[in-house]
């Protein structure tokens, strides 16, 4: 998407920092209410004003007042930005918690559409600053202000299938809540899968087209780098893949031999409380693991920035989303019921403060899942610790399953990214074939079935994979470095804490291998990476002495971290021109934590059944 191809650079440059130095930037939060919170839809007509009033400027001529409004318009520009972004986030709450209200579902399709073409206008016209005296203006960097000025606007083609592509996304949603409106719908779970799958065939065909737009050789490649920036590529994470099969595979059974069925339901019954209670519980947890975590959940509290209890209108999402026109965010979950919104609760909040804290603009920000994934499923693992005030005699309990989960997060990353490379690499398949796929590549990842069985379609329950494609394989790749952080923890809390919090505080201004690198964890690229941090997650499950990591990082893109950034700006300037996403529609829908089964027995297949 846009933004990623601009600032990923640029926040390496800015944000740059180094471990055990971390510190939150000033940031100004409003402080309103979100009951005072007007969803009201953007009015773009001062934001067209400015951009009319910016387009006729003469900037080659130079003199202080000239200077004086160009600047106002950009700030203006960027004000406008944010109440846009503001009303997007806004009018996505709504929809999910109404459950795809007709009204709703129009307010949605409108401001997507504004953002897909207001964003590229932005561009546009920011871009006729680069290259002229009010470049520096703008205050983004001679190469972002170089990359920018390539920028050569969105094709013909593509704001027609972004529409599109939000069109069969609602639709999505509306089959999925048909689905669990209708209990009798379960007896014919054939006929949702069957709808569901004919809606993804053709979001396959339109992202396929989008990608060849951006100048793709299909949707895979552009996903991982407009979508999520990743700085490391398909052909990259097969090798993890592969390792994940071997190593991850057969620990999901170790960890669930050590649940009896008993404590599970146990856990279940105790685990049920209000939205109010869990986020009671969070607090003490939080100042255990850092007093500085309490900022961004007292504020949290203070301004009611949450929707965490059940309602039967939810859509079944989880998510946090930014409200930059106040200097928040916004965490939204339809709960269980059980002990599993605990845990939600808390990967959440790993989102929340990252946005709380981040005070990249709109325009510029990036989008490095993987990095954000790691704040939230690290801060679910440390979560553990303190299960015993929770849970009390049930706590040992609910660490397996937590483990289970983050092991899980693996697994299903790498399943799920596998499966939707290779149907993007095939975008011809028919539905058969697609659930012939899935049911092969889940045996290859630890699944059984009957022997009759040669397809399944339970993968449409995902909804990620129709609404953030390419998305899950930031679940495994941050769930190996938070295994990794939080194994790190068991002999060496403080030092574990203090890179977390060095993580944190680099928001998700730096893609995944650079992130890493820095805080000095293991590299799952290396040879013997996954490996590794298998052998030491077994360790602990054996109730053995967890061992130190072994290995060096080897590598780092290619060099060193000043080599890697010099590589990603070559790579950001030939994709400028062929096009760019819709930004803030990912930004709204990225963060989706899917309604996955908390816990699975072992002759249960596929986990994620209900």
């Amino acid at each position: 998407m846009l933004k990623r191809l601009i600032c990923a650079i640029a926040a390496a440059i800015v944000l740059a920092g180094t471990a055990g130095a971390w510190s939150y930037p000033d940031k100004v939060h409003e402080g309103v209410d979100y009951a005072d919170m007007e969803c009201a839809g953007y009015d773009e007509t001062a934001l067209c004003a400015v951009l009319d009033e910016l387009e006729g400027l003469d900037l080659e001529r130079m003199d202080d007042a000239r200077w004086r409004r160009v600047d106002d318009i950009y700030h203006q520009i960027e004000a406008e930005i944010n109440v846009l972004e503001t009303q997007a986030a806004l009018i996505g709450i709504w929809y999910d918690a109404s459950g795809g209200y007709a009204e709703a579902a129009e307010a949605q399709r409108v401001v997507s559409e504004q953002e897909t073409r207001l964003f590229d206008r932005c561009y546009k016209a920011l871009a006729l600053l680069c290259h002229t005296p009010y470049e520096n203006v703008l205050n983004i960097g001679r190469e972002n202000a170089e990359a920018l000025g390539r920028y050569g606007g969105l094709t013909d083609a593509m704001p027609e299938l972004y529409m599109e592509e939000d069109r069969l996304e609602q639709a999505y949603d509306q089959v999925m809540a048909g689905a669990e409106s209708e209990p009798e719908s379960l007896l014919d779970l054939s006929e949702t899968e069957r709808e569901a799958g004919e809606i993804y065939r053709e979001l396959v065909e339109v992202r396929t087209r989008i990608a060849e737009e951006a100048g793709y050789g299909h949707y895979g490649d552009y996903a991982y780098w407009n979508s999520y920036s990743r700085d490391y590529t398909l052909d990259d994470i097969r090798t993890v893949r592969e390792a994940v099969k071997e190593r991850f595979v057969p620990l999901l059974d170790a960890v669930a031999e050590g649940v009896s069925s008993r404590n599970l339901r146990a856990l279940e019954l105790r685990g049920r409380a209000s939205g109010e209670e869990i986020l009671d519980a969070l607090g003490p947890f939080l100042e255990s693991v850092h007093p500085a975590l309490l900022e961004a959940y007292q504020y949290l509290r203070e301004y009611h920035l949450y929707d965490i209890e059940y309602s039967g209108e939810k859509l079944p999402t989880g998510y946090t989303v930014a409200l930059p026109a106040y200097g928040t965010a916004f965490l939204f979950n339809s709960p269980y019921g059980d002990y599993q919104d605990y845990s939600d609760a808390v990967h959440e909040f790993g989102h929340f403060n990252e946005t709380f804290h981040s005070d990249t603009h709109p325009l510029w920000e990036d989008f490095n899942i993987d990095v954000g994934e790691i704040h939230s499923q690290t801060l679910e693992l440390l979560f553990t610790d303190y299960a015993d005030e929770v849970f009390g005699d049930l706590g040992d309990t609910y660490r397996r399953v937590i483990l289970y989960n983050l092991i899980s997060s693996v697994v299903d990353g790498c399943l799920y990214d596998e499966f939707q490379a290779e149907v993007y690499e095939n975008p011809e398949m028919e539905l058969e074939e697609i659930n012939r796929l899935f049911k092969e590549l889940s045996e290859e990842y630890g699944y059984y079935y009957p022997e009759d069985q040669e397809t399944d379609g339970s993968w449409v329950q995902i909804s990620h994979t129709f609404q953030s494609p390419m998305y899950y394989i930031s679940y495994a790749t941050s769930a190996l470095s938070s295994l990794d952080l939080w194994l790190r923890a068991q002999s060496g809390r403080e030092e574990a804490i203090d890179t977390y919090m060095d993580l944190t505080a680099l928001s998700m201004s730096k893609p995944y291998r650079e992130a890493v690198y820095q805080a000095g964890l293991t590299n799952i690229f290396r040879r013997g990476g996954v490996e590794d941090i298998g052998a030491r997650l077994e360790a602990y499950l054996e109730g053995r002495e967890v061992p130190e990591p072994r290995g060096e990082w080897g590598w780092f893109v290619k060099g060193t971290p000043d080599a890697g950034a010099a590589v990603l700006v070559l790579l950001v300037i030939p994709v400028f021109v062929a096009g760019a996403a819709g930004s803030a529609a990912l930004l709204r829908r990225g963060r989706r934590r899917e309604r996955v089964e908390p816990f699975t027995y072992p002759d249960r297949k596929p986990p994620w059944e209900f």
